[in-house]
């Protein structure tokens, strides 16, 4: 019984840390706007294969964000670069945002709205 209350007390610590870090938003025309000028480094779609077949931003990166450990060597090279993060709603980005800077990246960018907002501005989609 008391496990179970330290495990309860331990993530809502870490959830409530978690929630009052700053996490760096990129707006969805700001990178649209970048992508034609080839100013983002790296544009990273943490959603399953799955979901990035159906449709993905133009030249992002696919990794489900419960991969990113196990896929450290494909992404290291970009740990100083801008890093643009995003999955269907926020959720997994988080993860995958905390993931990153835990593994040293510094330069990450959330794109506010993900994919959701991104449809709904009637945004080009890539699908194979």
């Amino acid at each position: 019984m008391k496990l179970v209350y330290l495990i309860r007390i331990a993530t809502l610590l870490l959830f409530s840390a978690y929630a009052q870090a700053k996490i760096a938003q990129i707006e969805p025309q700001a990178l649209l706007d970048n992508i034609a000028s080839q100013k983002i480094s790296v544009i990273l779609d943490v959603r399953s294969e799955q979901e990035f077949l159906q449709g993905h931003i133009q030249g992002a990166l696919n990794i489900p964000y419960n991969q990113l450990i196990q896929h450290k060597a494909l992404i290291e090279k970009y740990k100083t670069e801008d890093v643009v993060i995003y999955c269907r709603s926020g959720r997994r980005a988080r993860i995958a945002y905390q993931t990153l800077q835990d593994l040293g990246f510094n330069q990450l960018m959330d794109l506010r709205g993900h994919i959701n907002l991104w449809q709904a501005l009637n945004f080009p989609l890539v699908t194979e």
